[in-house]
């Protein structure tokens, strides 16, 4: 009882002193002052909307994720499927049979953020349990990339330049232990720190097997989805931004009439290749609600985070300017409202 007790202190002592954990009220809550100050100078507390004009309201909002899939070139994304409310799992294996894909699979909503309700499919059960707790929404079902490695690539072009540039880059590392020959995988991750939240969801879906002891050393992953709200750790890896990595995203971008500002999330083999244009497939494109992730990285201060964010909204700021010169609109402020009642949930929850 003594040792649960401490744990619990520290665990608590862990998430006060890690701002990555914090609520996301308490990172924004500087930056919301800066965000008036450029909605009085556009007059609009909309102006987000002209940033992507490609996309609904910008991608500020829960943008529809199949249409937004679908403005990207098919041979760099991954293969995605609308499923309208209520399917049945016998529909939706036809649709994995009849696309030449198999298990496991992703479903996730198709309007969402923050990981909400993204599961790795495995089989026929764990499809079963998803649509029983989640299947009165539009669904996406997308093939499983299984390539190692995951980015997320911002990406910025002011809409009179032919090029853009990337901001920043972040990896992601998802829920992994190492064995030590004598704690059960539920041990390991009840007493991590950064993982305890997750106990005992992790092993829902019976993946693996909570009671199993890995051997010394054995490293073992057991979530590879790569969202910080899933667990996922981020590090900042901006000093691989490259001219060869930029003519990449240049290239795909070229063809998405109306994108100026958002996150690639990216599964790819070698950074090797990632720079050829080679082995990768981008697993989803955000708008304007983009965050510059990299910023979690737990190296990085919470002033750090502040100023990128700041940076970063100067940036669509910028966008938006330009291309309410070329005619294109800002959303209303009733609009705006709508939005703000949408997000609400998502602002006063924490990250992980």
């Amino acid at each position: 009882m003594k040792k649960e007790v401490l744990f619990k202190l520290r665990y608590k002592w862990y998430r006060l002193t890690h701002w990555e954990f914090w609520p996301m009220w308490a990172v924004y809550f500087p930056c919301i002052f800066y965000y008036f100050w450029i909605s009085l100078k556009s007059r609009s507390f909309g102006f987000f909307k002209a940033v992507n004009p490609a996309i609904a309201h910008g991608g500020m909002t829960l943008e529809d994720k199949n249409f937004v899939n679908r403005l990207l070139p098919q041979d760099y994304r991954a293969k995605s499927f609308l499923l309208k409310c209520k399917k049945k799992p016998d529909e939706i294996e036809n649709i994995i049979r009849e696309n030449g894909l198999k298990y496991p699979v992703i479903l996730k909503p198709n309007n969402g953020c923050r990981g909400r309700n993204v599961e790795l499919i495995r089989n026929r059960e764990s499809l079963k349990m998803y649509l029983e707790n989640n299947g009165n929404e539009d669904l996406l079902l997308e093939e499983y990339i299984s390539l190692p490695n995951e980015i997320g690539v911002f990406y910025i072009r002011f809409p009179n330049d032919k090029k853009g540039f990337i901001s920043g880059i972040v990896e992601k590392k998802g829920i992994t232990v190492t064995g030590n020959g004598q704690q059960t995988l539920g041990e390991l991750i009840q007493y991590d720190l950064r993982y305890h939240s997750f106990y005992p969801k992790i092993f829902h879906n019976g993946g693996y097997n909570i009671n199993y002891i890995p051997d010394s050393n054995e490293k073992i992953l057991l979530s590879s989805i790569g969202n910080h709200a899933r667990g996922a750790t981020f590090y900042d890896v901006s000093d691989k931004i490259s001219t060869k990595l930029t003519d990449v995203f240049n290239e795909i971008c070229s063809s998405v009439n109306g994108f100026y500002y958002g996150r690639f999330d990216v599964k790819f083999n070698t950074w090797e290749e990632l720079e050829n244009g080679e082995n990768l497939k981008i697993i989803e494109l955000n708008g304007a609600a983009s965050e510059p992730t990299f910023i979690y990285d737990p190296a990085h201060s919470y002033f750090f985070a502040v100023k990128e964010i700041m940076k970063h909204w100067s940036f669509m700021y910028q966008i938006a300017k330009l291309n309410k010169k070329k005619g294109h609109h800002f959303t209303s402020n009733e609009e705006c409202w709508k939005i703000l009642k949408e997000f609400n949930p998502f602002l006063t929850s924490s990250r992980v």
